[in-house]
């Protein structure tokens, strides 16, 4: 389906009207391919400054929280986004950080990091050697990325998978990606995230932004609620997704950040 740009005027003037009304704004982002085009090398990846500089600007708005949630884990995520007074949550919000410093971390035991270990191990053996292919240890969590491996990615595709049934346990589930499998708690996604900074923050009007499958769940959350907002990032004209809007590229995320501390820095409550 073809969606609406949150960059129309008609966008920006109803936006105005709800966060006048309703005296504040949560916004939520996903990280690589949102704020940050992709690089198909995670250790590759860096905030560009302009961006650094809007979501700081953002943070330190007295009417908004702002919230980072990637599948990166926590320290990875900190390290790439440290942007005071904004929320920094890690493995698809297991591990978050909120902008008053506390913290909420979700238990997931033994047997998932036991699982995940030797899932990684016999990965490591089977494809870890590829030009290419790199492997994330996630801690909560394992990816297989192979964006830039140019040999027969549904074969590769083929042995996570078969190497996933000797692993796999009820706890965890696989998703795939933009050109990555990804191993994490199947209790817990971005979805479950934005409702639960929803309820420390009150039900804010709240703006998701993502491009990828596990951000559909928040799209999900979000798309069922009066006041909620989700935006894919998406260059494909028509997308399956539950979002309501579409941004084509990180520059037009960093065209709707400014339009947001605009509306924000003029908007009296109503």
């Amino acid at each position: 389906m073809s969606l609406p740009s949150p960059l129309s005027r008609d966008f920006k003037d109803k936006l105005t009207q709800i966060i006048a009304r309703k005296g504040g704004l949560l916004l939520c982002t996903d990280f690589d391919g949102t704020l940050v085009t992709f690089t198909g090398t995670p250790s590759e990846t860096s905030l560009p400054e302009e961006t650094r500089a809007l979501l700081s600007e953002l943070a330190a708005l007295e009417k908004l929280h702002l919230a980072i949630i990637s599948g990166r884990s926590f320290n990875e995520l900190a390290d790439l986004a440290p942007i005071g007074g904004a929320t920094i949550a890690g493995n698809h919000g297991l591990k978050i950080r909120f902008e008053d410093g506390t913290n909420h971390e979700l238990e997931t035991g033994e047997k998932i990091h036991r699982a995940i270990a030797a899932m990684k191990q016999d990965l490591q053996e089977a494809a870890g050697g590829k030009e290419g292919i790199i492997i994330e240890d996630k801690s909560f969590g394992l990816a297989l990325h192979y964006r830039k491996y140019e040999g027969n990615k549904e074969e590769i595709k083929k042995q996570f998978k078969q190497l996933w049934r000797k692993h796999s346990i009820a706890e965890l589930e696989v998703l795939e990606g933009a050109e990555l499998l990804e191993i994490r708690p199947g209790n817990w996604n971005k979805g479950d995230a934005v409702q639960l900074l929803q309820k420390k923050w009150g039900k804010l009007p709240t703006i998701y932004i993502g491009d990828d499958t596990t951000d559909e769940d928040a799209f999900e959350v979000l798309r069922g609620q009066e006041l909620g907002i989700p935006i894919i990032v998406s260059q494909e004209e028509k997308v399956e997704t539950a979002a309501q809007h579409k941004l084509n590229n990180p520059e037009e995320v960093g065209e709707l950040l400014k339009n947001i501390i605009e509306i924000l820095s003029s908007t009296r409550p109503s």
